[in-house]
C-alpha cells in the first residue's frame, strides 16, 4: 500500500503511573474525544498498552476499515521513560511549583508528552505505508479542536505542507528565549503540538535537535511539556520549519490558510512579531490573514 501520510497517535493507561494526580484525566474522557482521531479515514499507527489497545481497536473498527498498526508496550517500558524518570522526579523534589496535587506538569507529563517525537521517529523508520509525511495528532484532541475534525484532517491529508509543520500560536523572540529557566518555568505558550506534519526526510532532524534540547532542560533540571520543546527547537533551526498561525482550537484547520481565530494571530503572533523587529515573520502572517 502507498498511502502519502501516516497518521501517529497514541493513547496509554495513564491512571497507573507512579505520579499519577488528580487533573490525570479519565479513560472515558480520551476514548470519548478519541473517537474524531479513530474515525479518520487514513493508515494510522497507534502506540498503546495491553489495556488501551483493545478499547482503541474496537471503536476503530466500527468507524474505518482502513489498515492500523498497534504498538502494544507500556509507557514506562520505553527507553525514553525508565531512563530519563527518576531524573526529572529528582529535579523537581525542591521546586514548590511541581509539588500541587492539582498540578499536571509531572514528572510523567513530561515523559508521555515529549514521547510523541519517539513515536512519529518510530514510525518513521517503520514506514510500514511508505509514506513521504507523518503527522502527529493527539489521540484525544478532539476536545478542543474546531468540529468538524474529520474534514479538516481530510485536506490535510490530501496537500500536506513541507518540512516540519506546525502552528506557532505566540511568537517567542530569540531575546524572550534566552534565560530558559524562566522562559520554561513561567509555562510559556509557543508552538502548538496538537497537530503538525513532517516530512519523512525532516522526521530525524526533529527528532535529534528535539532531544539534544530535552537534555539540556534536564540538565538545567527544568521541563514541562513537548511544545516548549518545540517553540525552542524552531528558535535555534527555523530553516526546518514551514509555519502556521492560530489557536489551539485552529490547529488543524487553520493548517492550509488562517480561516479562524484571526484576533489570536493578530495579538500574539503579529503584534509580537513586529516589536521584536521580525517583520518577515509578522508579514507572512499578516499575508495569511488576506
Amino acid at each position: 500500500m502507498n498511502s502519502k501520510c501516516t497518521i501517529v497517535t497514541f493513547y496509554f493507561n495513564l491512571k497507573n503511573l507512579e505520579d499519577t494526580n488528580i487533573p490525570t484525566r479519565s479513560p472515558s474522557f480520551y476514548l470519548e474525544n478519541g473517537k474524531h482521531t479513530l474515525q479518520i479515514n487514513n493508515p494510522m499507527v497507534i502506540f498503546c498498552d495491553s489495556v488501551t489497545k483493545p478499547l482503541i481497536q474496537e471503536i476503530r473498527e466500527k468507524l474505518t476499515d482502513k489498515p492500523t498498526i498497534y504498538i502494544e508496550k507500556n509507557i514506562t517500558d520505553y527507553d525514553h521513560y525508565k531512563m530519563n524518570y527518576s531524573t526529572i522526579k529528582e529535579n523537581r523534589i525542591n521546586m514548590g511549583t511541581y509539588q500541587s496535587k492539582d498540578s499536571r506538569s509531572t514528572a510523567s507529563y513530561l515523559l508521555v508528552t515529549t514521547f510523541k517525537i519517539h513515536a512519529l521517529k518510530i514510525a518513521k523508520d517503520r514506514n510500514d505505508f511508505n509514506s513521504s509525511h507523518f503527522i502527529w495528532m493527539d489521540f484525544g484532541c478532539g476536545h478542543v479542536v474546531y468540529k468538524p475534525v474529520v474534514e479538516d484532517v481530510e485536506r490535510v491529508l490530501l496537500n500536506p505542507r513541507p518540512k516540519i509543520t506546525c502552528l506557532y500560536i505566540h511568537y517567542r523572540s530569540p531575546k524572550f528565549l534566552e534565560n530558559m529557566v524562566n522562559a520554561v518555568n513561567n509555562g510559556i505558550c509557543g508552538i502548538a503540538g496538537t497537530f503538525f506534519s513532517v516530512e519523512k526526510s525532516y522526521v530525524d532532524k526533529l527528532y535529534t535537535t528535539f532531544q539534544s534540547i530535552f537534555y539540556e532542560m534536564l540538565f538545567m533540571q527544568i521541563g514541562h511539556a513537548d511544545e516548549q520543546l518545540l517553540t525552542y527547537v524552531y528558535n535555534r533551526y527555523p530553516e526546518l520549519f514551514t509555519l502556521y498561525y492560530g489557536d489551539y482550537y485552529s490547529t488543524i484547520c487553520n493548517y492550509h490558510k488562517t480561516i479562524k481565530d484571526h484576533n489570536a494571530v493578530k495579538q500574539f503572533f503579529i503584534n509580537n512579531a513586529l516589536i521584536s523587529g521580525r517583520h518577515d515573520l509578522a508579514n507572512d502572517a499578516i499575508l495569511s490573514l488576506v
